[in-house]
């Protein structure tokens, strides 16, 4: 609560919500919050992968899959506008999600180095401020 009694909004950076990983922390503990960021950057790019290989192949299911596989973990971890991204492709498979792939890259890019960044930081899981 801000000094008027209201809701404070999220702590955000331009990529990153980092009460997410706060509030992942306050469930499992940070040691496993912090593990499950490390597995979500080491499979980040599969991941991607699989959401390429499902538009080039105009796979309709596996693009479905794979959108809300890296939608959901990215959202877990507090990359917002990742997830955003992820979510705002076109659902049919092919040419027109194949070019809004770009955009998901440079997303997840950014999103790696913020989380990278922060880990570099020294801030632990669960102690932002």
């Amino acid at each position: 609560m801000d000094a008027h009694g209201w809701p404070e909004a999220p702590r955000t950076t331009a990529v990153l919500r980092t009460d997410a990983l706060d509030a992942l922390a306050a469930d499992v503990g940070a040691g496993e919050a912090e593990l499950f960021a490390r597995r979500y950057l080491a499979l980040l790019e599969q991941r991607l992968g699989n959401l390429r290989l499902a538009a080039e192949a105009a796979d309709v299911t596996r693009l479905r899959e794979a959108v809300l596989s890296l939608q959901t973990t990215s959202a877990m971890v507090g990359a917002e506008a990742l997830a955003g991204t992820v979510g705002a492709l076109p659902p049919a498979a092919g040419a027109m999600a194949t070019e809004s792939l770009a955009e998901v890259e440079v997303a997840a890019a950014v999103t790696t180095g913020a989380l990278v960044a922060r880990a570099s930081a020294a801030v632990p899981v669960g102690a932002s401020a």
